[in-house]
């Protein structure tokens, strides 16, 4: 039987982000123009068989396993956290339903953020991290924290507390625009938000996904 030999994949640190290991743990900290994000080993491989080496010479990372699905997931993982910290994530959510809506219960410094970034509309939001306070923080050091108020057609209203690794923009009442650095983050508060009322399957109406194809059945006749 032959012996396993270790396969090397190769990442390109961009200029902007930097990449730095904490000696302790097994935690990596990725950080951009637009925040940092953090990617822990421990949790995504607990019998260590990949690892990850940055050659600061270079400026690049180097993913070594013996397993090529392996090297692909972090490849894949690594690149979304450049993308995030450069750029960021948006997912957008459509509100279908007569009467459905959704408004924002958000602090000044965020509403300020919010104006600015509506004046240059085109740019997706990616000028929001670098104009907010660092870390997610107002100046008074309270976390910067949205609440989205949802009106679905229950008896009352839904309280959606946003965690504050993500923004919140409202292009209507019935569209709602998430936005972060980490992908996975992002993508658990959109479904979330999903789940609060999920389409129909008859009429459709409810939250969804702006990608998201809905199949409809047609009700019994009588």
């Amino acid at each position: 039987m032959k012996n396993k030999s270790l396969i090397d994949t190769v990442i390109k640190i961009p200029e902007n982000i930097s990449l730095e290991k904490n000696i302790s743990s097994s935690v990596y900290t990725i950080t951009g123009p637009l925040g940092s994000s953090t990617l822990d080993l421990k949790k995504l491989d607990r019998f260590g068989s990949a690892c990850i080496n940055i050659d600061t010479r270079n400026k690049q990372v180097i993913v070594r396993s013996f397993h090529p699905s392996y090297n692909g997931l972090y490849k894949q993982l690594i690149e979304n956290k450049f993308i995030g910290v450069s750029r960021g994530f948006c997912i957008y959510l459509d509100i279908v339903g007569v009467g459905y809506r959704a408004s924002l219960i958000s602090s000044e410094s965020v509403v300020g953020v919010q104006n600015k970034i509506n004046q240059v509309y085109q740019d997706k939001f990616h000028l929001f991290y670098s104009v907010q306070p660092s870390k997610g923080e107002t100046d008074q050091g309270s976390p910067i924290k949205d609440t989205i108020v949802l009106k679905l057609g229950h008896s009352h209203d839904i309280h959606y507390k946003v965690p504050s690794g993500v923004r919140v923009f409202l292009q209507s009442p019935s569209e709602i625009c998430l936005f972060g650095v980490d992908l996975n983050q992002v993508s658990q508060v959109a479904h979330s938000i999903r789940n609060t009322r999920p389409p129909s399957i008859y009429k459709g109406k409810g939250i969804r996904l702006s990608n998201e194809n809905i199949t409809t059945r047609t009700g019994k006749r009588k």
